[in-house]
């Protein structure tokens, strides 16, 4: 079954401990009836709304092991899939025990221990279970806001943007596509994956900005710039590399030609083009400006070319 990267953005908003037990304990204060009888729905109550909110949580998570490697090792990168993996567990273990401090506490009720008693010392131990996992939740919740940013790609074609850090790819692909990067004149500006539609001559792409990335070892390369890697390692149908032949990206041009080797390394359909053409004249590659709007056609010409093989 294919994936669809749009469950990450539904994920469920996680209750704090606190805020689960008081949701728990204020539903259980409404039930009402004879002595015994109360005591023991109160206990059904409170077992309920926190094992009703666990699973909720739980089977909201899709699996992690069998999505796709791009996602998967996006959100290791982002989040950390050990993470979301022993807080999922946590919840699995104070399920498990809140319902089984709820079922003995039923028992002494069914038994002739005094429900009162019974109803304070249980509510006491179903709190310490709970807050023992609030790390957990808040952890979960986190997780959630992180995933709204992961982004979602349809079966159209990909276009990754790839490049040094400000050599012009944020500004290009708000030019020719519907997404509006940060853009600024200052190196990793771009810290997410945007992902942008434009059409040109009947042919839709999805071309996705990425953040710069540097020509050094993977190990030496920080989140933002394995970001950038995975896009296109994994999603990329063609890359379109970005170069700055004026340096004033504060890259030297040995540098992204040594980075845009590397790329090329990985097998995928390769588009060259230099940025900030009207500050420059090197022209044995197509020079788009987004300024003089010099080349911009040209881009999407080769672009859609490309993508149609």
């Amino acid at each position: 079954m294919e994936f669809n990267a749009e469950i990450l953005h539904k994920l469920p908003t996680v209750l704090t401990a606190d805020e689960l037990l008081d949701k728990a304990f204020r539903r259980a204060s409404k039930v009402s009836g004879k002595r015994r009888e109360k005591a023991i729905n109160k206990l059904a109550t409170v077992s309920n709304v926190i094992s009703s909110h666990f699973n909720y949580v739980l089977k909201a998570h899709p699996s992690y092991t069998s999505m796709p490697e791009f996602y998967r090792e996006l959100i290791d990168l982002t989040i950390g899939l050990g993470k979301i993996r022993k807080s999922l567990a946590a919840l699995k273990w104070a399920d498990n025990m809140v319902q089984k401090i709820i079922n003995k506490g039923i028992k002494q009720i069914k038994g002739g221990r005094s429900p009162e008693l019974v109803l304070r010392e249980t509510y006491g131990r179903v709190a310490s279970v709970v807050k023992q996992i609030d790390n957990e939740l808040k952890t979960l919740n986190e997780a959630k806001k992180l995933m709204r940013r992961i982004p979602v790609f349809s079966d159209k074609p990909v276009v990754v943007v790839a490049g040094y850090p400000n050599v012009g790819k944020s500004s290009l692909v708000s030019r020719i596509s519907n997404v509006e990067p940060e853009i600024a004149s200052y190196p990793f500006t771009t810290k997410e994956i945007y992902v942008g539609i434009f059409e040109h001559d009947g042919v839709e792409v999805q071309i996705v900005d990425t953040p710069g990335i540097l020509d050094r070892p993977i190990s030496r390369r920080n989140e933002i710039e394995k970001r950038a890697v995975l896009c296109i390692k994994y999603i990329a149908d063609c890359i379109l590399f970005v170069i700055d032949p004026t340096e004033s990206c504060g890259y030297s041009l040995e540098k992204q030609m040594s980075l845009l080797n590397e790329v090329k390394e990985l097998g995928k359909q390769v588009i060259e083009v230099y940025s900030k053409a009207d500050m420059h004249d090197k022209r044995d590659r197509i020079a788009f400006s987004v300024v003089s709007g010099e080349g911009i056609k040209e881009v999407k010409d080769e672009i859609v070319k490309t993508i149609k093989g």
